[in-house]
């Protein structure tokens, strides 16, 4: 049997050490954001960033961006449900993805989506100390959501409910099959859903206008 040397075991500690500085960065990514948190936490407390469910609705009909949805659950509840056109991320995959959010289009937005708003929240965190995209956060996150378009549980839920404080981040919504982005809440009808009034949060670096037509 061959043993391995003590130059041999720092070898292979200096590689993994490598592998995790690649994948994580140096110092990680929660010594980083302290470094950014008084520039950009202000954004969150003051809910700069937490979009309304209607806006994202609205951004979904917007043939003049390029929208991201990051869902950054545990695969059973992305099976259980997520909305149409929606990426499954986990947060600890995020470092994976620096340069492609970094070489987005100016037209682009990212939305990132959990139950609730703890762990969107801390994507949120991630993504600005890797890249600095124009990102936001589904306020409420898919409880919100579903308390505004969908109907799970057999009877229109209020609307106006607010997200629970200090939620733990469980689906609250009960469905009888896991039917992923097939539930009609995952993509609803804008012309059918109740008109709804917020203050809208998203802004565009740059608008890309439309070509073409009469005039």
């Amino acid at each position: 049997m061959k043993h391995i040397t003590l130059p041999g075991i720092g070898a292979i500690l200096l590689l993994a050490s490598a592998a995790g500085l690649a994948l994580y960065g140096q110092p990680d990514l929660h010594r980083k954001w302290e470094f950014l948190e008084p520039k950009y936490g202000p954004r969150l407390i003051d809910r700069q960033v937490q979009i309304d469910p209607g806006e994202l609705l609205g951004l979904t009909q917007d043939d003049y961006i390029k929208l991201l949805i990051i869902d950054v659950r545990p695969e059973s509840d992305w099976n259980v449900f997520h909305l149409k056109d929606a990426e499954r991320i986990p947060r600890e995959e995020l470092p994976r993805h620096r340069k492609r959010f970094a070489s987005l289009p100016e037209n682009a937005v990212v939305v990132l989506v959990s139950n609730d708003e703890t762990w969107a929240t801390e994507a949120w965190k991630d993504i600005t100390v890797l890249s600095r995209p124009n990102a936001y956060i589904l306020e409420g996150g898919l409880n919100h959501w579903l308390n505004v378009y969908g109907y799970p549980q057999g009877h229109p839920p209020d609307p106006t409910t607010p997200n629970q404080p200090n939620a733990d981040e469980t689906l609250r919504h009960k469905f009888r099959l896991a039917l992923g982005s097939r539930h009609l809440a995952s993509a609803p009808d804008p012309h059918s859903v109740p008109e709804r009034k917020f203050t809208a949060k998203v802004k565009l670096v740059k608008k890309i206008e439309k070509k073409g037509g009469c005039g």
